[in-house]
C-alpha cells in the first residue's frame, strides 16, 4: 500500500512539474500548439519516472554523502529514461544541445518536485507537532 501511495504522490508531483517545464519550454522555444500526443507522452513519462523515483529515491537515514550519491544516481537514472523516451517521443534529437536541454529540464523537474516534497512534509510535520502539543503540551505545565 505504501508503494502505491508513494507512487501516486510522486506521479502527481512529477507530472505537474513536467507540465510546468513544458509550458516554459513551449513559451520560449516552441510553437503555438501542443500536439495531442504530447499530453499522453507527459503522462507516460510521469508514470515511468514516478515508478523509478519510488524505487530509487533515497529514504530517510544514512549519511549525507550516501544520500547525495543516491540522489545523483537517481537523477542520472531519470535523465537516462527521459533522454531515451524523449527521443522516442520526438522531444529531442541525440545531439549535444538536445541532451543538454533534457538534462536541464530534468533538473528543473527535480528541483520543483523536491520543493513540493519538502513543503508537504514540512506542513505534515507541523500538523503532527500541533496535535502533539494539544495532547501533551498542557499536561507538562
Amino acid at each position: 500500500m505504501k508503494f502505491l501511495k508513494d507512487f501516486v504522490r510522486w506521479f502527481f508531483y512529477i507530472t505537474t512539474a513536467v507540465l510546468f517545464i513544458c509550458a516554459v519550454d513551449f513559451s520560449l522555444w516552441g510553437g503555438d500548439l501542443i500536439p495531442k500526443s504530447t499530453l499522453w507522452q507527459i503522462l507516460l513519462s510521469g508514470f515511468l519516472t514516478a515508478a523509478l523515483t519510488v524505487l530509487l529515491f533515497p529514504g530517510e537515514g544514512g549519511s549525507r554523502g550516501r544520500i547525495f550519491f543516491q540522489c545523483l544516481a537517481h537523477y542520472g537514472a531519470l535523465c537516462a529514461v527521459m533522454i531515451v523516451s524523449g527521443h522516442q517521443f520526438g522531444w529531442l534529437e541525440y545531439s549535444f544541445g538536445g541532451i543538454a536541454m533534457m538534462l536541464v529540464s530534468v533538473a528543473g523537474v527535480y528541483v520543483i518536485c523536491l520543493g513540493l516534497h519538502y513543503l508537504v512534509d514540512l506542513r505534515y510535520a507541523d500538523k503532527i507537532n500541533r496535535r502533539l502539543q494539544e495532547k501533551y503540551g498542557e499536561k507538562e505545565s
